[in-house]
């Protein structure tokens, strides 16, 4: 899986965990243009920011480290394009 579709599916699980289901909600609670999510969700951005995915972690009561602290993001389930 893509690093970016793991950032995807992590945040739809702990929107689903938080009874979060609207990114308006969720862009709201970060402090975050709307549009920001949505166009992270629909692929017009590819990755967000360290410090955009701090603030959605802030606005879902979470820290980065529970973000990332998921089977999803180990290793050998992620894969990157290298443009070398």
């Amino acid at each position: 899986m893509q690093l970016n579709e793991a950032i995807k599916l992590r945040l739809k699980n702990i929107m689903e965990e938080k009874d979060k289901n609207s990114k308006y909600e969720v862009s709201c609670a970060a402090g975050l243009n709307p549009s920001l999510l949505n166009d992270f969700f629909r692929n017009r951005i590819t990755y967000p920011r360290i410090d955009t995915l701090y603030l959605i972690c802030e606005g879902l009561n979470i820290t980065l480290g529970e973000f990332f602290n998921d089977p999803i993001f180990d290793i050998e389930n992620i894969k990157i394009d290298s443009k070398d």
